[in-house]
């Protein structure tokens, strides 16, 4: 026998003990088990219980529950801790069951912040970074993400004109950026995306916005309207379960404007007719006063119809909303999955719209080794649209109710020489489209070594859409049942389109991360990335289709077609870096630049470098407040830095030749040949917009935490504006674009919450205000002027017009006052000549106000109380300047249009008293002199303030015994309600955020429900 091999054995087996001896294991042991539940006494799994002192632990299940074999004695103390939540630790003598409930921790300055290519925790931070968590997006009930951004954020404008299907909202950072594009950056999973509503909101973890150029600048080239990280869901260790979240809900318009009936109109016109000039107007007096008998005998008689064409085209008093979401999450030690699959339907009041949307996304992360982790991804979005190709809304807000829509024999009526609306909806044609978009995302993370991170991501967006639409032309029969000559349309027209997009992100990133003695910390990062983007499009069309049942290119005619296609590319090279140094967690420095190039512009002006710098003071961290007991925490801090903005075309560098076809005399025949031609003058050196921001703010906690307050003030200055500059006529150019104009924005930010307990009630309250102004300072002499205005000295999109001063009286009072023209008399609006040179020009035009929203505000209460939640949202403009809409405020709309019912008995008339038309808020009825009566006057200008309760919900969670019998671990039913109130000055019959003809504003009220397994 080996000695020396018995020996080497004997050897290693002491030192196994050895290594593996517990003290604790040595005295007798038991177990011990329980349950843990959060706030809301839901189970919490993969929260960590540990013996105090010693490396003996576990986990909890999916259902909140855990066993533990613990040393028998008085001194066993458990540690259960989980992320997000206050860590307890509890004596487990004599204790054989132990169900803990953990609160969340208070101090939300620990949190974990999302930033640009890392992460940052929320007191560390030097830039005006918000961020909303998974409750204030998928918690609102909202189709669109966008939407749920409205009064979330302070200093984030999101506004929308229509409640139609599917729609979104457009979002603001910081008020406006450029007289171009303004809308942010977004940035989902470190992947720049073309639009926010692609994902589910369901799926979101939380929302972080970088509104200054400190936290944008990493951004570069791309940051200048600010940028929005949108964070998913990921599987966290220990999670199992499988949620299946059903919901319905029906909308109404929240407000529909009225109009006058058809006996009313008849008079109105008449009068309108007489104030022209004619002696009498088309409508007998007969026709007016005996209107009920001809309706009845002569329905089909022009004009004794009554019709209502909202309800004839808006079938529906409600429209249906439906979604359904499963989501499946596994997480072990080494695999991490989360897979959700979303479906939303929309219906509309009408036929022939429709909205539905599949969303289906997996996040993956693998732990390959204790080095090397890897996180791969997958999206794929599918929507269909079904549009009318007509706009009913407005068909039916302009046709008068003389008009009729069917026969008595059921056929559809001639209405306005053809253009029938419900006609034209039901058998006009519908626009179909189709979106797909597949996203993939592969990212490799290793850590050599301890601090240091290296990762590798490569991510594909391809977008694959189609369109389809087919306008058909509707034959149209007299009330008795013969042909009529008149149509909606000459002939049946379909188009086709096609185009494919691809995207390609690839980054290299390194980040370092060292606590040094002394209490200095580090974080460094750097990196690389490469974006390239490449479209084609492809259209075709053909008319005169001989059957209008087969939308199809080939059923078309060969002598009525036509086709088009495109194609661009885009690419961005970019090499960036960060450093943040800290001390003591007292006193922060941090540092950003990036080194962008891009296709957009010519090879000697394609690189451009975007720094930023920003610092803090914690005064907290100071002796001096340090003891202090209602101040928890108290940051300073201040920031500057450079942002650029690069959407302005794919190569404005270049001069492009435009094709068209131009007729031409040969041999006595005239020939069509194409031709070819520069039309725009190239300007080579143009270059980026730049933005220079500099802000200054204040973070701040008190009382143990529960009382958060964060203020920001701001300025940012835009140079090198992309403007459409004059040249000399005799080139022959169209004007080009050029590096020239510079724009101003001030404004400041509120954000302020609380959060408690007060026995078994959680609540919170957070409220947000902000304010931005812009300032044009220079456009090199240029104007774009309209009711809308932007020149030097003007807001952006400032209303211009003229100065009102009420109506006049009497034909004296006109004639002997300045006008617009000898057609202005009594009854008109009176303009103030501000030039006083005795006339009203142009020149008397004056800048009015700003049209952009002002002193933003938004609210969110919440409170949770065994097993039930509400949660309340507001949100709402301080000050804004609108235009009254012509749906609610002008007549007779294309010479024959409707009369809206606000008008009734608030006009200027002849057939009133003189005291009644001093009352009057509205000018006369008349065609002559509409254009001078609704030119751009602040006699339209009313506020556009309005209060608004954006979601109501309340939900129940269900944690019985004999639901987990059946495998469900919960079930929560919950109801909501969005758009429920509104406070305004506009007239009952308008929305205050609804657009000119657009779909109205909805009020969804739904119910729901979410089983977890």
């Amino acid at each position: 026998m080996n000695i020396g091999k018995i020996m080497r054995q004997k050897y290693v087996l002491l030192c196994g003990l050895l290594l593996s001896w517990d003290p604790a294991a040595l005295a007798q042991s038991r177990q011990i088990s329980g349950k843990v539940t959060d706030e809301t006494a839901n189970d919490l799994p993969g929260v960590s219980i540990v013996v105090k002192g010693t490396q003996r632990g576990t986990v909890t299940d999916a259902n909140g529950a855990y066993k533990l074999t613990i040393p028998d004695s008085p001194s066993v103390v458990l540690t259960f801790s989980f992320v997000g939540y206050k860590s307890q630790d509890i004596n487990a003598q004599g204790q054989t069951t132990i169900n803990v409930n953990l609160q969340p921790d208070q101090n939300s300055l620990e949190e974990v912040v999302v930033v640009g290519y890392g992460t940052q925790k929320k007191k560390d931070l030097t830039g005006a970074v918000t961020t909303i968590d998974a409750k204030d997006v998928g918690g609102r009930q909202t189709v669109q993400i966008s939407e749920a951004l409205q009064g979330s954020i302070a200093g984030v404008s999101v506004t929308r004109s229509s409640g139609a299907p599917g729609a979104g909202a457009n979002i603001l950072i910081r008020g406006i950026t450029t007289l171009g594009t303004n809308s942010p950056l977004i940035i989902v999973d470190g992947v720049p995306v073309n639009s926010i509503d692609n994902v589910n909101p369901n799926d979101v973890e939380n929302i972080t916005v970088l509104k200054d150029a400190a936290s944008a600048a990493i951004y570069g080239s791309r940051g200048a309207a600010g940028v929005v990280l949108v964070t998913t869901k990921r599987a966290r260790e220990g999670q199992s379960s499988f949620e299946y979240n059903a919901e319905y809900g029906v909308q109404k318009p929240t407000a529909l404007p009225a109009y006058a009936g058809a006996p009313e109109y008849m008079r109105l016109f008449n009068e309108q007719a007489t104030n022209d000039g004619s002696s009498s107007g088309p409508y007998s007096q007969d026709f007016i006063d005996n209107f009920e008998r001809y309706n009845r005998e002569k329905p089909d008689v022009f004009p004794f119809a009554n019709t209502d064409w909202q309800k004839t085209v808006m079938t529906r008093a409600t429209a249906p909303r439906i979604r359904h979401d499963l989501v499946f999450t596994m997480g072990t030690n080494k695999i991490k999955t989360k897979a959700s699959l979303g479906y939303t339907k929309s219906g509309a009041f009408y036929d022939n719209y429709t909205y539905e949307r599949y969303l289906f996304r997996v996040n993956n992360d693998l732990q390959i080794n204790a080095k090397l982790g890897v996180n791969l991804d997958m999206a794929y979005k599918r929507t269909g649209t079904v549009t009318p190709v007509v706009n009913p809304i407005y068909e039916a807000r302009v046709m008068p109710p003389i008009y009729d829509d069917f026969y008595t024999n059921g056929q559809y009526a001639l209405a306005k020489d053809g253009r029938n609306p419900i006609a034209q909806l039901n058998e006009g044609g519908t626009s179909n489209g189709t979106f797909n978009q597949l996203m993939g995302r592969l990212a490799f993370n290793v850590k050599p070594v301890d601090g240091l991170t290296l990762t590798a991501l490569i991510s594909p967006t391809i977008d694959l859409d189609k369109s389809k639409a087919f306008s058909k032309r509707i034959s149209f029969t007299n009330p008795d049942g013969s042909a009529s000559s008149f149509s909606n349309q000459p002939r049946t027209t379909l188009t086709e389109g096609r185009s494919e997009n691809l995207m390609l992100t690839g980054q290299l990133l390194a980040t370092y991360t060292r606590n040094f003695a002394g209490g200095h910390n580090v974080d460094v990062l750097g990196g690389y990335e490469e974006i390239y983007s490449r479209n084609e499009s492809l259209s075709a069309s053909r008319s005169g289709f001989a059957l209008t049942a087969f939308p199809y290119l080939n059923a078309g005619s060969l002598e009525l077609r036509d086709n088009a296609g495109s194609a661009s590319e885009v690419a961005l090279r970019s090499i960036f870096g960060r450093v943040k140094y800290d001390f003591k967690n007292k006193y922060y420095i941090q540092g950003n630049l990036r080194y962008d190039q891009s296709s957009r512009f010519n090879r000697q002006y394609r690189d451009a470098l975007f720094p930023s710098v920003s610092a803090g003071w914690t005064l907290s961290e100071e002796n001096f407040l340090r003891e202090n007991r209602w101040i928890s925490f108290l940051k300073l801090r201040g920031s500057y830095g450079v942002v650029g903005n690069e959407r302005i075309g794919s190569y404005p560098y270049q001069a492009t030749i435009s094709f068209s076809n131009a007729l031409f005399y040969q041999n006595g025949v005239v020939v069509p040949l194409n031709g070819g031609g520069q039309v725009d003058y190239a300007v080579e050196n143009i270059s980026w917009e730049t933005t220079r921001t500099m802000d200054v703010g204040l973070d701040a906690a008190f009382f143990n935490n529960r009382l958060t307050l964060t203020a920001d003030y701001y300025q940012k200055r835009t140079y090198d504006i992309l403007l459409a500059l004059d040249i000399p006529l005799y080139l022959g150019y169209e004007r080009p674009q050029q590096n020239a104009g510079i724009l101003d924005v001030k404004g400041w930010e509120l954000e302020t919450s609380w959060r408690d307990r007060i026995g078994k009630v959680n609540y919170s309250v957070a409220f947000n205000l902000s304010d931005a102004r812009s300032k044009i300072v220079d456009m090199k002499g240029t104007q774009m002027l309209g009711s809308l205005s932007t020149f030097k000295g003007s807001e952006y999109n400032e209303w211009f017009g003229y100065r009102s001063a009420g109506l006049y009286q009497t034909q004296d009072e006109a004639t002997s006052s300045p006008r617009l023209n000898t057609n202005v008399t009594a009854g008109d609006v009176r303009y103030v000549d501000i030039n006083n040179d005795g006339k009203i020009t142009p020149d008397d035009r004056v800048l009015l106000g700003g049209s952009l929203p002002r002193y933003l505000y938004g609210s969110t209460l919440r409170f949770d109380y065994s097993g039930f939640d509400f949660g309340l949202v507001m949100q709402g403009v301080g000050k804004k300047l609108s235009r009254l809409p012509d749906e609610v405020v002008r007549p007779f709309a294309e010479a024959f249009g409707n009369v809206p019912a606000e008008l009734i008995g608030r006009f200027w008339s002849k057939t009133n008293t003189a005291e009644q038309n001093l009352q009057a808020r509205y000018p006369r009825l008349s065609t002559r002199s509409l254009g001078a009566n609704y030119e751009s006057s602040d006699f339209w200008l009313i506020s556009g303030a309005y209060f608004r309760v954006k979601n109501v919900t309340l939900g129940y969670t269900l944690r019985p015994d004999w639901l987990k019998r059946t495998g469900l671990q919960s079930t929560r039913i919950y109801v909501s309600a969005n758009d429920v109130f509104a406070l305004h000055k506009f007239p009952r019959y308008w929305d205050p955020e609804v657009g000119n003809s657009s779909y109205p504003i909805v009020t969804t009220l739904l119910a729901g429900v979410t089983l977890r397994f």
